[in-house]
């Protein structure tokens, strides 16, 4: 397949293995999208978007979780116990609703990397505000805004329809969705 042309994160999608790739070789090829990955959070202001799993090294604490509106989804809720969990350094229950192939690419300790990253590049987590949701295809994607030391950021969820975690990016603000 010609991927001449195509951004890095295109690359990185074309190289996605078959079914039948083995294991080892899944794990390499997600290793390497996310050097890929954290290579592109640091490029945020270049290319508009980064893709990436992560946890939290982060000393900062969050307030608790928040007040579930009544205006708020159920999918809003888990995006931001999720964001919560992240913050809070713990992995383990961030990651307890991704959908397999999601865990299988983004493990925990590419979650934790991927959010140091995005930390090193956006400053340290201040505040998160209202979750907003939409209908993407077959998937509701949240997108919820974040208050870093250095700016604003994005946090952002794809669910499936029965809650699981599809994707989740640490951005900056204003992405697309595509």
């Amino acid at each position: 397949m010609d991927v001449s042309g195509a951004t890095e994160l295109e690359k990185a999608v074309v190289l996605m293995p078959e079914k039948d790739a083995t294991p080892r070789s899944r794990r390499q090829l997600a290793q390497a999208a996310a050097a890929v990955t954290l290579a592109t959070c640091t490029l945020l202001p270049a290319n508009g978007f980064a893709w990436a799993a992560m946890q939290a090294h982060a000393t900062t604490t969050v307030a608790g979780p928040a007040a579930a509106s009544p205006a708020q989804t159920r999918y809003d809720r888990i995006a931001i116990q999720t964001l919560n969990d992240i913050v809070n350094g713990d992995i383990t229950a961030a990651t307890a609703r991704f959908d397999a192939t999601t865990r299988e690419l983004l493990p925990p300790d590419a979650l934790a990397g991927a959010w140091a990253t995005y930390q090193d590049t956006f400053g340290r987590y201040r505040s998160h505000g209202d979750p907003k949701a939409v209908t993407f295809g077959e998937f509701t994607v949240v997108n919820v805004p974040l208050r870093m030391e250095r700016g604003p950021g994005e946090f952002r969820v794809t669910f499936h329809e029965d809650g699981s975690i599809a994707g989740l990016w640490f951005l900056e603000p204003g992405v697309p969705i595509s």
